[in-house]
């Protein structure tokens, strides 16, 4: 099966904002801080708002590993408790939680050995 390209990358806002809030606003906050006290020169000024960009952006990349999966998840969920026992939960390779679709996925397998074995 082709691994499914996700073309948004705010898939969860909510659990994504609230990583990038955690992880990048205190670290911005905190770098404009140590830059005010050393009266650090523009060249500096500017080197730091470009790491806060690239990290900004990487925090996003990592989020969407997140959140993507889980947004996956929940889809896949609704259809198995409709009764969808025969599919199965796949992540890209680059995704977190596989072991929770593995794990999803080996019960599926049994709950499916059971409803044959019952017909």
């Amino acid at each position: 099966m082709a691994q499914r390209q996700r073309r948004k990358y705010l898939v969860n806002k909510r659990l994504q904002f609230g990583l990038f809030f955690k992880w990048i606003i205190p670290p911005i906050i905190l770098l404009f801080l140590v830059l005010y006290y050393l009266k650090s020169s523009p060249v500096v000024i500017v080197l730091g708002i470009v790491v806060v960009f690239f990290v900004s952006w990487r925090v996003l990349i990592l989020s969407h590993r997140l959140a993507g999966p889980i947004y996956r998840l929940e889809k896949d969920l609704q259809d198995i408790a409709k009764g969808n026992f025969s599919m199965r939960i796949n992540f890209r390779k680059k995704d977190e939680l596989k072991s929770i679709a593995e794990g999803i996925n080996k019960i599926l397998d049994e709950m499916e050995k059971r409803v044959e074995k019952h017909d």
